[in-house]
């Protein structure tokens, strides 16, 4: 008897904590909480999937390392392209506050003419 009511309650506590992320999910929980009982899984699942017609058949598939790096590249990128200036902007301060290096702009200005 007691055994059965701890059960219960360890079944209680793994369906507060169960969040479905996709039908097949959810049916995998019901199996696994009914025991393997067939009709008991069916019903908690009609129980469940009540007002969630738009839950997935499959979770989604996660990316890869690849996909993830080529995305973290794209969006460093993306940034580095449409702050470009104020980046910039950035180095020229910084460099002449250290006094390292000479501006872009004197250093454009000390060239000489190319025809001359």
């Amino acid at each position: 008897m007691f055994n059965k009511r701890k059960q219960r309650e360890k079944m209680m506590q793994m369906a507060q904590q169960f969040t479905p992320t996709s039908k097949a999910a959810l049916k995998q929980f019901c199996i696994m909480a009914s025991k393997g009982n067939v009709d008991e899984a069916t019903k908690l699942y009609n129980f469940y999937i009540e007002g969630m017609e738009d839950l997935p058949m499959f979770d989604p598939v996660p990316p890869t390392v690849m996909e993830k790096v080529k995305g973290t590249a794209d969006g460093i990128f993306g940034f580095i392209r449409e702050n470009q200036d104020g980046i910039m902007q950035g180095v020229e301060l910084i460099r002449s506050l250290t006094g390292k290096g000479k501006s872009v702009e004197a250093a454009a200005g000390a060239l000489p003419p190319i025809n001359g």
